[in-house]
């Protein structure tokens, strides 16, 4: 619940961002994604990955997944996924592959940790079960993916601004968006509990998140003015994720 209530927050907030403050809040963008960006790239290789393959032997195939994924829905939304805005034009596609990316990285925080049980073997002496506790690193989780929402909203106002007069339809588009992570939520949680699912749908948005992080990382830098500012944004947060991350 607490996920679920963040999320569409941060949507609407970013949203709101966009509507008031448009040109403005964007020019500070570029440090923010690169922090989000480092964030979540050593949110992945530091917890996300490392705990996939705990539950899931099979991780590495639905990491290729997830980025392979995220290829096609970038392609479809023109890079929106991680906060620029390419052509002026809103458009159901890439309204739609946004809607797709947020239900995906939505689906973890919908399962429940407390039904998720490890089953290890020891030779002759039985099975032992024991708990393993999804929710350690999931504020760090959490807070990665809220980074990243916030200049997607941010984008998505954007485009909508652009192309449609009525702020109330505008409004409209955006509530929609920003209820798609409960819906996300709400299908793992209809999925099975058990530990080989957590893993791939962990495989599954650690290749997504791959793919966003070292596109913002790249992408940001552009521009040879930036360059200190955005080396010691990425070192804060590659440091931020090694905090963050459960040791």
């Amino acid at each position: 619940m607490t996920a679920a209530i963040t999320l569409v927050l941060v949507a609407l907030i970013g949203a709101l961002l966009g509507e008031w403050l448009g040109d403005k809040f964007k020019q500070h963008m570029p440090l923010l994604l690169s922090f989000g960006g480092a964030f979540l790239l050593g949110l992945c290789f530091l917890h996300l990955l490392p705990e996939a393959f705990e539950m899931n032997t099979h991780a590495g195939q639905w990491v290729v997944a997830g980025f392979l994924i995220q290829i096609g829905l970038e392609y479809l939304s023109k890079g929106m996924e991680h906060g620029h805005v390419h052509g002026n034009r809103f458009g159901i596609v890439a309204f739609l592959s946004l809607c797709l990316h947020a239900l995906i990285e939505a689906m973890p925080f919908g399962l429940d940790a407390s039904a998720i049980v490890h089953d290890h073997a020891h030779g002759d002496a039985g099975h032992h079960h024991h708990h393993h506790h999804l929710g350690e690193g999931q504020w760090a989780l959490l807070a990665g993916i809220a980074l990243h929402k916030l200049p997607v909203a941010l984008a998505l106002m954007t485009i909508l601004k652009a192309t449609i007069s009525s702020v109330a339809k505008r409004w409209g588009w955006i509530v929609l968006f920003a209820l798609v992570p409960v819906i996300g939520m709400s299908i793992a949680g209809a999925l099975p509990q058990v530990p080989w699912v957590f893993g791939a749908l962990n495989g599954v948005l650690v290749g997504i998140l791959l793919h966003i992080a070292t596109t913002i990382l790249f992408e940001t830098a552009d521009g040879h003015d930036f360059n200190g500012r955005k080396l010691l944004t990425v070192l804060a947060g590659l440091l931020l994720s090694w905090l963050a991350s459960p040791h």
